[in-house]
């Protein structure tokens, strides 16, 4: 079986979106399906056109030349006319090499809509995989206003593309049931849910030159990884742990990466005068994660409640749980339906800093003993349900039952058209 995956970007760049993309495509190659990867034109420049990375067929998409390209380039929306158009005619030649049996197009939406036209050229079933809305995250950057004019009609858009798919994946329950409640058909929405590799994400014992050389020395350590979106509430988790550090003192607080709400965190140790409490390393290489991880005690996300966050499930939490740490998460519903996953009971009210306060507090008096059965707990349940080929394994189904239909042969274990 030959399935193209039409992305945004893709590694070597360091983002959920990518590692994501990276394990879909890694664990169906292990399954014996031969899977390549086109980005957008979105992906930074800099890689060669064609290329293989860590056993993975790349192809890429040049920026959209022109004078009209030039022109709308600093247009939000506009600009992405021309670069799906590019998109779409890269598909094309793509196909006519490697000659796929199903398109893959990963969110967001632009994306969908060049392999929507590239399908009808090219005959071929085609498959839409949603990891959040466009709409609402450019909501959450301040792009458009929520049910505005260009809110409403990416929206309406982006529900028609999931008509016209043949059949729709999303990464968690809220999504797909958001997608019901338009009207899309139940039976082709199908969950492939985030996953962890829990061979690599393990439980390590405390490096204690590292946490000196850090800043951490022998501090309990209270920590986020991850980027630095607004929606994250990572202000509200500095004030917050500004109340603990007045009379904790042997605590401390890493936040590890960066991101367009940087900035406003920054701003929030100065206000709070935190000063060396707060250890802010910055953005690091994606295989120096698992060294950072070893010195967090607990690892919180306090997402705020937005539509976004309500919906969609982060992928930061799955790592922390197989790396055996304490869980701390925000009462949203995309971080409970993940958290439920690993068997974390430890949740606040979204937005609450009073909230926040009283978890942290009650994670610092927990006995030992609990906290470790805790750990556990999440390390157990992340290697018996989340890996990646768990998560990965039933789109070969969905690939099977498309062509299945079409009459085509198809070799996937288990599988009756």
């Amino acid at each position: 079986m030959r399935v193209l995956h039409i992305q945004d970007h893709t590694i070597p760049e360091l983002s959920g979106y990518a590692v994501r993309s990276r394990y879909v495509v890694a664990c169906q190659r292990e399954l014996g399906i031969d899977a390549r990867v086109l980005s957008s034109a979105r992906h930074p420049a800099g890689g060669a056109f064609e290329e293989t990375l860590e056993g993975i067929p790349f192809h890429r998409t040049s920026q959209p030349g022109g004078l009209v390209a030039r022109l709308l380039r600093p247009v939000p929306i506009l600009r992405e006319w021309p670069m799906t158009a590019a998109l779409e005619q890269r598909i094309i030649e793509v196909a006519e090499g490697f000659a796929p049996q199903v398109l893959h197009a990963h969110s967001p939406i632009f994306n969908g809509w060049a392999t929507r036209r590239a399908a009808r050229r090219l005959g071929l079933p085609w498959v839409y995989e949603i990891r959040a809305f466009w709409e609402d995250d450019a909501v959450d950057k301040g792009k458009i206003r929520e049910n505005g004019f260009t809110y409403r009609q990416v929206r309406n858009s982006e529900t028609r593309l999931c008509r016209d798919a043949s059949a729709v994946v999303t990464i968690c329950e809220g999504l797909r049931q958001d997608l019901v409640q338009r009207g899309i058909d139940e039976a082709k929405v199908h969950v492939i849910t985030n996953g962890v590799d829990a061979a690599r994400f393990v439980p390590r014992a405390r490096d204690e030159s590292f946490a000196a050389k850090a800043g951490l020395g022998a501090a309990r350590v209270v920590g986020f990884v991850g980027s630095f979106f607004r929606y994250e509430g990572l202000p509200l988790l500095v004030e917050a742990f500004a109340d603990i550090a007045r009379t904790r003192g042997d605590v401390k607080l890493l936040l590890l990466g960066g991101g367009e709400d940087e900035g406003a965190v920054r701003a929030a140790v100065q206000a709070a005068g935190l000063g060396e409490r707060v250890i802010l390393p910055g953005r690091v290489p994606h295989a120096a994660v698992d060294d950072w991880y070893s010195l967090i005690d607990l690892l919180v996300y306090p997402r705020l409640s937005v539509r976004l966050t309500e919906l969609v499930t982060p992928l930061k939490p799955l790592e922390a749980a197989a790396a055996g740490k304490s869980i701390l998460g925000s009462d949203v519903g995309g971080v409970k339906e993940l958290l439920e996953r690993v068997g974390c009971q430890r949740l606040f009210k979204a937005g609450s800093k009073d909230a926040l306060i009283a978890a942290l507090s009650d994670w610092m008096a927990a006995p030992l003993s609990q906290l470790q059965q805790e750990r556990q707990r999440h390390v157990d349940l992340a290697r018996q349900n989340c890996s990646w080929m768990q998560a990965v394994e039933p789109i070969q189904h969905v690939y099977a039952g498309l062509l299945g239909r079409r009459g085509l042969a198809v070799t996937v274990p288990g599988w009756r058209g």
